[in-house]
């Protein structure tokens, strides 16, 4: 589903305290939640007898009676709707998720296909918002324009979503393009008032009567695809149904999944929470570095190191999983850089490319190899003796997790993936990848 709708610019030249679409006193719309707002759009887009013509910017507005009048006596209808249903997480998980995808992914678990949060099809009637990109009812958008990609049913209580049509690119604009209804001519009108009113010339007089046939003809387009939309409802809904749960608690770590019989399930992203870790414990390196306390430095250069190994591991058994369907066990023997070397292989052929492996002899590839023997060492510990560090008189353990070598691991532990999926950009990476990216507050991310 494409979930975004381009549209106008808003022209700089009128107020901009006059963003949204008013009742004919000015005062503002109330809207509502969910069903209300549906209920508010539809009828928008159904009467030509709500929206009055008047002579200032932006030249429509609404008659605010009858529309809570007709509104309060709706109770099965399609619309096309300036939100998206989504569903089976909380509102502010979906926010949170949808924010971190336009920003790249990688400060949380992301979202999945497999989580089914947009609606396609019967919502989850225990667990659904109506998402909203922009406020309704906002200058640049056509809330008496009946058309869309996506349309809404409201059947009672229960709600539906349908793929309706694609969004394609006409004289530079967005567009709907369906074979279920030709927008051509509605998308035209709609272009048309966009250019003559919503951005008309402040010094110029308004043809007002060339709105009110505008609005006419739009009126008329409107009831051929609300019917259509309505046709179409009844020929795919029949069936359709929903398993209905409340939205579960996740950390940011979690990422919502469903079993083959549509129960809901839990995943954690365990390359994300190891690479956290790991930049904590860099942190604090760092602190007890600067402090000379060499004791704490040692531990929690130990646990950022391990964090590191941990992180590549986790992401190399991921790619392990969408490669073949299932989760590597202990009698995968292959090292984690194999892993995620043969999974991305694998993963770019299936789309008719080439993928251009990790390799020894990189710096990257050499210093994710060496985090491996040293994680061994420790997590398979036998207490041998180790040699001095002549620079510094200290052990070669401690010289191994100090301030510069962790800052090394982190930073090569970042290009890797980014090398990776870069060349998978179907996938969302685990980890932030992006340099300059605040989403651990002040600490430093190499």
């Amino acid at each position: 589903m494409n979930v975004f709708r381009g549209g106008p610019k808003i022209s700089a030249r009128h107020p901009t305290e006059m963003y949204l679409f008013t009742a004919i006193d000015g005062s503002p719309i109330s809207v509502g939640n969910d069903i209300d707002q549906l209920k508010v759009e539809h009828i928008l887009q159904r009467d030509r007898d709500v929206w009055v013509v008047k002579p200032e910017h932006p030249f429509l507005a609404i008659n605010a009676q009858l529309l809570r009048e007709r509104a309060a006596r709706l109770t099965r209808f399609p619309v096309f709707s300036s939100g998206h249903l989504f569903q089976n997480l909380k509102h502010g998980d979906i926010a949170a998720r949808i924010i971190a995808g336009l920003a790249g992914g990688g400060v949380n678990a992301g979202l999945e296909p497999a989580s089914r949060v947009i609606v396609a099809g019967r919502a989850n009637a225990n667990a659904r918002t109506l998402f909203n990109f922009n406020e309704p009812l906002v200058l640049g958008t056509t809330p008496w324009c009946a058309e869309g990609t996506h349309l809404i049913y409201v059947d009672g209580n229960d709600l539906f979503q349908h793929e309706f049509a694609d969004l394609v690119t006409v004289r530079t604009l967005s567009r709907p393009n369906s074979v279920h209804f030709d927008f051509t001519a509605l998308a035209d009108l709609r272009d048309r008032y966009n250019a003559e009113y919503l951005n008309h010339p402040k010094d110029v007089e308004p043809n007002l009567d060339a709105l009110r046939h505008l609005l006419d003809k739009t009126f008329a387009q409107n009831a051929l695809s609300l019917a259509a939309a309505e046709a179409f409802h009844a020929l795919v809904s029949p069936g359709m149904g929903s398993i209905d749960y409340h939205a579960p608690v996740l950390t940011k770590y979690d990422r919502l999944t469903h079993d083959t019989a549509g129960q809901p399930k839990i995943e954690v992203s365990f390359a994300l929470l190891h690479y956290e870790t790991a930049i904590t414990e860099f942190d604090a390196v760092k602190r007890h570095r600067a402090s000379k306390n060499l004791d704490d430095a040692l531990r929690h250069g130990v646990s950022c190191l391990v964090a590191v190994a941990a992180c590549i591991e986790a992401i190399a058994n991921r790619l392990v999983f969408l490669q073949t369907g299932a989760h590597p066990t202990y009698k995968d023997r292959r090292q984690p850089l194999d892993k995620l070397n043969d999974a991305a292989v694998a993963l770019v052929a299936a789309r008719g490319g080439t993928y251009v492996p990790l390799a020894a002899g990189d710096p990257t590839y050499d210093t994710l190899d060496s985090i491996r023997v040293i994680r061994n060492n420790f997590m398979h510990a036998k207490e041998l003796e180790t040699d001095i560090d002549v620079s510094t008189s200290a052990s070669v353990t401690l010289t191994s997790v100090d301030e510069s070598h962790c800052r090394s691991y982190l930073r090569q532990l970042r290009l890797a993936v980014d090398h990776v999926f870069s060349q998978l950009p179907h996938l969302v990476p685990p980890i932030v990848t992006r340099a300059n990216v605040v989403w651990m507050g002040n600490l430093e991310v190499p």
